[in-house]
């Protein structure tokens, strides 16, 4: 290939890379401008504000008790990627192991999950929920958002064990004495930290991200999460003068996942490819 070929395909994948980083940013940075746009502004079609304007971000800390609904979702977040990896490692590893007709089933049973749509089953379940008082409660909403997060966390722990970890280091160590639990414990989870790191991200911000269910089960205010908190805060200043107030809100929101993800994106991106090609 001439130099002068790989300075164009070069050039190429920059204009590529720059479009789509480019789209995928402007969103983030809309959201940050017009937290930071004088109200008057906020109608106009000018991306820049004349002027910083810090003040949305004081009235959020002042009229929402913005502290109360983070400290709800982390909570709640917390929890439900602790039980999905509680319940997600253990099956996926299974499952991963002993092909079963059984582990199968249960494998097509989660695939069927997943292309049921999040609203099918909604009122059923909220009657169970409401049946077994555990509406207006934390454990409810926890439970609500494992249901829909375990199958897939399995899917993943499942194509990670299957793929990323060979079969013959366990079998040494069973040579060598080591139970199935010791296996486990001492072989396949120190492995599959980038696995886990993966699963746990994504539980964490399908918890903090979460609208639906939190709005319908939880009425308590003392007990909402920061997505409907936010909503509630709109509803409440529903005119113009709120974008603002509502982006600045969403802007706080984003920041702590974005720090998460920072720590753990090298983790994230080796989970999920890790699957992709068998070694």
């Amino acid at each position: 290939m001439s130099k002068r070929k790989r300075i164009v395909e070069s050039a190429n994948h920059t204009i590529v890379l720059g479009i789509t980083v480019a789209i995928v940013i402007f969103p983030f940075f809309w959201m940050v401008a017009t937290s930071l746009t004088p109200p008057e502004e906020t109608l106009t079609t000018n991306i820049f504000p004349s002027r910083l304007y810090f003040d949305n971000y004081r009235v959020i800390w002042q009229s929402m008790p913005l502290m109360r609904y983070l400290r709800n979702s982390t909570f709640v977040g917390l929890c439900t990627t602790i039980i999905s990896l509680l319940i997600s490692l253990p099956a996926g590893y299974s499952m991963s192991r002993y092909r079963t007709k059984v582990a199968r089933g249960g494998m097509m049973l989660f695939i069927f999950s997943q292309l049921i749509p999040g609203v099918l089953p909604f009122i059923a379940f909220y009657f169970i929920m409401f049946n077994l008082n555990l509406t207006n409660t934390f454990a409810g909403l926890i439970i609500a958002y494992s249901v829909w997060s375990i199958p897939f966390c399995v899917l993943m722990m499942n194509g990670y064990f299957t793929t990323a970890i060979p079969s013959s280091l366990e079998e040494g160590a069973s040579i060598d004495g080591c139970s199935k639990f010791g296996v486990f414990f001492r072989i396949a989870l120190p492995l599959s930290v980038p696995g886990i790191a993966s699963v746990a991200i994504f539980s964490f911000i399908l918890a903090w991200n979460e609208f639906m269910w939190a709005s319908v089960i939880l009425t308590n205010n003392d007990l909402k999460p920061v997505s409907v908190g936010i909503f509630d805060f709109v509803g409440q200043h529903g005119n113009t003068a709120s974008v603002g107030l509502m982006m600045a809100s969403a802007v706080i929101v984003t920041i702590p996942t974005l720090i998460l993800f920072g720590f753990l994106q090298k983790f994230l991106i080796s989970g999920l490819t890790a699957g992709a090609v068998k070694g």
